[in-house]
């Protein structure tokens, strides 16, 4: 159950992302890094929390973004040998990263849902 929390936090944290992503784009027209979001739309900066399990970073692609959050600290979340990075993408699809690679796995997002 402590795995299946920790992740949850990730969707959490990789879901108001997105919210503020749009709200970015509504107002300034595209999406923008994390740290303008935390500079332009009040988005509270999820990195500088220091017991988070999970480093959220936003990559932006002309007018879409992939946001990820991967197992940070001393927490490992390894599955099939390699760490799960969750993903979530402009599009609204929702997944996880292997290696540079978006893969959707919406199942792996509901199964995080009480």
């Amino acid at each position: 159950y402590v795995t299946r929390t920790k992740r949850a936090e990730a969707i959490t944290a990789l879901n108001t992302v997105a919210l503020y992503q749009e709200m970015n784009m509504a107002e300034y027209g595209q999406y923008d890094t994390l740290a303008n979001l935390t500079a332009n739309v009040g988005l509270a900066n999820p990195n500088n929390d220091p017991n988070r399990n999970y480093q959220i970073a936003v990559n932006i692609a002309g007018n879409t973004f992939t946001a990820t959050a991967s197992p940070t600290g001393s927490h490992v979340d390894n599955v099939g040998g390699s760490a799960l990075v969750f993903a979530i993408r402009s599009d609204g699809q929702v997944g996880r990263m292997n290696g540079a690679s978006f893969v959707s796995d919406p199942e792996l997002w509901k199964s995080l849902r009480p």
